[in-house]
């Protein structure tokens, strides 16, 4: 998550919403 925050520099919000989905598919 950091690593798209820092090349992409997206919403804090938006980058936990994509962890979360990331999350959700790990399972």
């Amino acid at each position: 998550g950091h690593l798209i925050y820092k090349c992409g520099g997206i919403d804090k919000r938006t980058i936990e919403k994509f962890e979360k989905e990331a999350a959700e598919l790990g399972k």
